[in-house]
């Protein structure tokens, strides 16, 4: 059981939950109730409470737990979802109360772990920087990869700045608004992906239907086109899924190194992942990441720098780059990367 009152801290000072003001209304609830604070407690160690909890009842409502909170909820009741007022907090509380075992059992066996496929801008990104500098063949590796979606970042269309990339007949379409987009690499010279290999805690298994509703469930309730979007990434991705190994990175690390053809370079990459790493486990964490350029030049892309502030003034995260020559942040996004503000640096010769 977690300590309360660092509950309570982590639902005060949340951030990123912008585009949901059914969850930023309930943050609030949650702090100041503690016996919602005492069952976002049963979280797993080293996950976010706050997502952990909300996805927990989301799930519940979406498998059809009959419940006058789902009156709420877009993605269950669609363009009729009442608007957030003053009786969302004790629907959720009672809701939490009714079904706390159920809640508790879900905190206490799933992990945060959706990887929303609109981050799978990030890795192509990486792709498209590294073929300015090797023509060769790459290796691919992300952290946290949860079902792989992103790794399947060479099989998605996307529209960034106005510009068509990828697979244009991919059912999985991204749009990205960036602006200064003249400064982003050209994201269709991409080189030759010799390999490529996940690593998460517990991957879900796209065949099995819980595994996916409990992905569908950490989407927001009313990011509608984020869950379309993630359905058709796991369609096109059961259908070739990526090798992925299952276990702590701090501990497999080496091996999933060591599975990599020698002397390649090779991109790295965890998107919203170091934030569920314990704290006392992150500067492992980030030893067995820098680890991955032992046997290969490295390439290493992180969209994990909160607090960050985007040149036209809207608060993000940092996408740092890090490789032999150092660390720099080469733009300013939002978490869920709807937006990418690129930086001067993100041209820096390297």
């Amino acid at each position: 059981m977690r300590d309360i009152e660092k509950v309570a801290e982590t639902f005060r000072t949340a951030r990123g939950f912008g585009s949901s003001a059914l969850y930023s209304r309930l943050l609030a609830v949650v702090a100041e109730d503690e016996a919602l604070l005492h069952l976002a407690a049963r979280t797993r160690h080293g996950q976010q409470p706050t997502f952990a909890l909300f996805g927990a009842v989301h799930h519940l409502l979406l498998g059809g737990v009959p419940d006058p909170l789902a009156a709420y909820y877009p993605s269950v009741v669609g363009d009729s979802a009442r608007p957030v007022d003053e009786e969302t907090g004790p629907a959720f509380a009672r809701f939490c109360a009714a079904y706390a075992g159920q809640i508790a059992s879900l905190l206490g066996t799933r992990l945060v772990q959706t990887n929303h496929v609109q981050r799978a801008v990030v890795p192509r990104l990486g792709l498209a920087l590294l073929r300015r500098t090797t023509p060769g063949p790459v290796c691919v590796v992300e952290v946290g990869c949860s079902a792989g979606l992103n790794l399947r970042a060479d099989r998605y269309a996307f529209t960034v700045g106005g510009a068509s990339y990828g697979d244009r007949t991919s059912p999985v379409h991204i749009g990205v608004e960036v602006p200064e987009a003249d400064l982003l690499p050209d994201l269709d010279q991409l080189p030759e992906i010799a390999d490529a290999v996940g690593i998460d805690l517990a991957p879900p298994d796209l065949t099995d239907e819980e595994d996916r509703a409990w992905l569908r469930a950490l989407v927001w309730p009313e990011n509608r086109h984020q869950a379309a979007q993630l359905r058709a990434a796991m369609d096109v991705v059961a259908a070739d899924p990526p090798r992925i190994l299952a276990g702590n990175a701090i501990e497999i690390g080496p091996e999933a190194a060591a599975t990599l053809p020698p002397g390649l370079p090779r991109l790295v990459v965890h998107t919203a992942t170091r934030i569920h790493v314990p704290a006392e486990e992150r500067p492992a964490f980030d030893a067995a990441v820098a680890a991955f350029g032992t046997d290969g030049p490295m390439l290493h892309l992180a969209l994990e720098d909160d607090q960050r502030v985007a040149p036209s003034g809207r608060p993000g995260y940092g996408l740092t780059a890090t490789d032999a020559t150092g660390r720099r942040t080469i733009a300013v996004a939002d978490g869920h990367l709807a937006w990418l503000e690129p930086l001067p640096a993100i041209n820096d010769p390297r």
